[in-house]
């Protein structure tokens, strides 16, 4: 077999890389040697002729020498070499030396003798592409002695590999989609499998076109280990005359060194996809393995309703309901069970094994009620013989046939808290043909959420009932009751939110709160609460004019930038007035997501909603006292201005002015502390609202007014050029909603 020097190290031989020092024979403590053998079959020398595959292969090696936990000196090995033996010169034959063979480009150039870790050499990643691009990234290690210049050093393969089979006549596989493989991983093995947090997730995908794979075997691709993984294949095949579709998860635990063989079988009508895992071994990598399987012994097997075992005996069936079942497995003398897989819900417990031809494993299963929107699940029960696995039963825990789509996931008890209050489109619910569903409330509930029809689903809504006084943060309940008209028992889900709201008025096609927001935007027990109201729509502005300052200033609200929750408040240092907290940059509310700096269930307003209330984009009102104007939308509306003096924190403020609107009936209040354009002390413009406005990054609605003895008549709603860092006053409308309850 040829060799070649791998690129990582050639920075290193020619001193083109600083900051890395290479350890040369000069001076040298004297030569190790070091034979490599497979971690695998350590009876078999990696680099013999025997061995041929690409995934066998060994070309450079390097020798990272560490020492309290620090290391010392990388040492590569000499450019000429025979078979799987290397040797290293090294400075000292003490502490441990870890071996990288066919290292990954890049991943090891910054580390430095007497700087790096162990830590860090160890936390070492790199693509699952690098591990594989000039032979398969393997590592090994051993400790060091003075005595000793030969060693033995097994070496483990960085990666997984996924083979695809198809051996069984009439079988033809068209294509192989694999969905979820992280596409990094740790180079060195680690105590538990874990994926590295900079991983991201990549589909492999492979076209066989007009020549498809028929009764073969061949390596799809390689890869990196990886835990909690979300591994799905999906395989495209032909079988006895027609097309078929089949997907197969894969183990949540992938795990270097090892071979997962997709394994697609069709054997009278029936056709399965399987999924084995086994020992990385030496040689080809298409080699065949025995394939003995296992069965079920259906008379000492317990099978309640909801457990069905196929005809072959080696495939188990469970529907979604709560179960529990007992498995007893015929398999070949000397057999044990191992249990692969991991399902939430699911309990699988092995008995004691009994040896003999018959009854030589069983497993007792318990599982809850799969919730909906919970997938179809899968354990293997592997029975093996030494390393080889002699047999297979394959349990499927079937999906609920309850299929709900949107923001509602049930725990293992069937509930789902929001712990907050939310609305609108909660979920789509689609049921089985026959299936019925429907709400329950408590007596003393309201009807707060509704099944809406359409089509052949339902919507479940979540409602609102404006100004309710039960709205005070109290946990409202619902259970959404299915049954399925199968014989089964009736399935009970619980829901729950928040009972949050704010006052407000109907106005303008709007649903506008009454106040401006106070303290943390999100934080309904932070601002005036329905309960807390203190005058009604129509006599909020006279309230506001002769409440005593103390009470005025609590209503005001405070002020925000854009991008920070809390609210800016009002203080005086005993010279001027400022907001605390004002910072020089700041969010801009014109692009923000408009509800991110409100409520849940409310927004910023736009443009259109603030322009209900002018003839245009720089409309004077007037001066005080009332008169009706023609809106933008040829609305009559009436606006009654209203001046005041006030005084906060024991120092005068000045005039502050109440902008009254009236439609109708209704009665909308607009007022403020006017705004701060910098950070200095006393840099407030006391009668200039500035409204936080959501949809343009250049402007926003502000009211300009004047006092009636400084500039008369002159109070102007403008839409108009601010910079973000000046602070807004925030006056929320409620976000549609569909379903408005009593």
């Amino acid at each position: 077999m040829k060799y070649a020097l791998r690129g990582l190290l050639l920075p290193l031989l020619t001193g083109c890389h600083t900051g890395q020092e290479l350890a040369t024979p000069d001076g040298a403590a004297g030569g190790v040697t070091v034979r490599f053998e497979a971690a695998a079959s350590t009876s078999t020398p990696l680099g013999t002729a025997r061995v041929t595959a690409d995934d066998m292969q060994l070309g450079t090696v390097v020798g990272f020498r560490f020492e309290q936990g620090r290391l010392r000196e990388i040492a590569a090995s000499e450019a000429t070499f025979t078979g799987s033996s290397r040797t290293f010169h090294l400075r000292a034959r003490s502490g441990s030396i870890y071996f990288v063979a066919n290292p990954p480009a890049k991943v090891f150039e910054e580390m430095q003798p007497d700087v790096t870790t162990l830590e860090e050499f160890l936390a070492a990643e790199a693509p699952t592409a690098a591990m594989t691009a000039d032979g398969l990234t393997m590592t090994g290690s051993a400790e060091l002695s003075a005595a000793e210049r030969t060693l033995t050093v097994a070496l483990t393969r960085s990666v997984a590999r996924l083979d695809l089979a198809s051996t069984d006549a009439g079988v033809e596989v068209h294509s192989v989609v694999l969905r979820g493989a992280a596409d990094q991983g740790y180079v060195n093995g680690r105590s538990d499998v874990t994926t590295p947090p900079t991983a991201s997730t990549t589909e492999f995908r492979r076209e066989y076109g007009d020549t498809p794979l028929v009764n073969g075997r061949e390596t799809l691709l390689y890869l990196a280990e990886q835990s909690e993984a979300a591994l799905t294949a999906e395989v495209v095949v032909r079988f006895g005359g027609g097309w078929h579709r089949m997907e197969a998860a894969l183990p949540a635990e992938i795990r270097r060194n090892t071979t997962y063989t997709l394994q697609v079988r069709g054997q009278g009508s029936e056709l399965r996809v399987e999924i084995e895992a086994d020992g990385w071994l030496t040689g080809d990598s298409v080699e065949s393995r025995p394939d003995l399987r296992g069965l079920i012994d259906l008379e000492a097997s317990e099978l309640p309703d909801g457990v069905r075992v196929n005809e072959l005996r080696d495939t188990v069936r469970i529907a979604h309901a709560e179960n529990r079942f007992r498995l007893v497995l015929l398999a070949e003398p000397d057999s044990e069970l191992r249990i692969e897989g991991h399902i939430d819900g699911v309990t699988a417990t092995p008995e004691e094994l009994t040896r003999g031809v018959e009854r030589v494993a069983a497993v007792s299963v318990e599982k809850r009620l799969f919730m909906p929107g919970q997938g179809e699940g899968y354990l293997c029960l592997d029975l093996l013989r030494g390393n080889l696995r002699s047999g297979r039963v394959v349990l499927i825990f079937e999906e609920n046939p309850i299929r709900m789509r949107g923001q509602i996931t049930f725990d293992s008890e069937g509930v789902c808290d929001f712990d907050r209050y939310i609305d609108g489109e909660l979920a789509t619910l689609s049921l089985p043909e026959g299936a019925e569903a429907r709400l329950e409330f408590d007596a003393d509930e309201a009807l707060w959420m509704k099944l809406e029809p359409a089509q052949d689903e339902y919507r479940l809504l979540g409602g609102w009932k404006p100004n309710d006084p039960k709205a005070d943060g109290r946990v409202q309940e619902a259970r959404l009751i299915v049954d399925l008209n199968d014989g089964s028992p009736e399935e009970r889900y619980t829901i729950r939110r928040r009972n949050w709201g704010l006052p407000v008025v109907e106005i303008g096609r709007n649903w506008w709160c009454k106040y401006n927001l106070r303290g943390n935007v999100k934080r309904f027990e932070e601002q005036v609460t329905i309960q807390e109201d203190p005058a009604t729509e129509a006599e909020l502005a006279d309230f506001l004019a002769a409440c005593d300052n103390e009470q005025l200033l609590a209503l005001m609200g405070e002020q925000y930038q854009g991008g920070n929750p809390d609210g800016l408040p009002l203080r005086h240092n005993g010279e001027a007035f400022y907001h605390e907290g004002m910072q020089e940059t700041a969010g801009n509310f014109g692009t923000l997501d408009p509800t991110a700096m409100a409520p849940d269930g409310y927004r910023i307003p736009d443009h259109a909603d603030y322009g209900y209330f002018s003839a245009n984009d720089n409309f004077n009102l007037g001066g005080i006292g009332e008169r009706p104007f023609w809106n933008r939308t040829q609305d009559r509306v009436w606006v009654r201005i209203i001046e005041r003096e006030a005084e906060f924190l024991g120092a005068t403020y000045g005039t502050v002015t109440l902008y009254e609107f009236t439609d109708g009936t209704n009665h909308w209040v607009l007022y403020g502390l006017g705004h701060q354009w910098n950070t200095t002390p006393g840099n407030i413009a006391r009668m200039n609202l500035l409204m936080a406005t959501w949809g343009n990054s250049g402007k926003t609605w502000s009211m300009e007014g004047y006092a009636q003895s400084d500039r008369p008549n002159q109070n102007w709603l403008k839409y108009v050029s601010q910079n973000a860092t000046k602070t807004r006053s925030i006056r929320c409308i409620k976000t549609p909603v569909e379903y408005i309850y009593d």
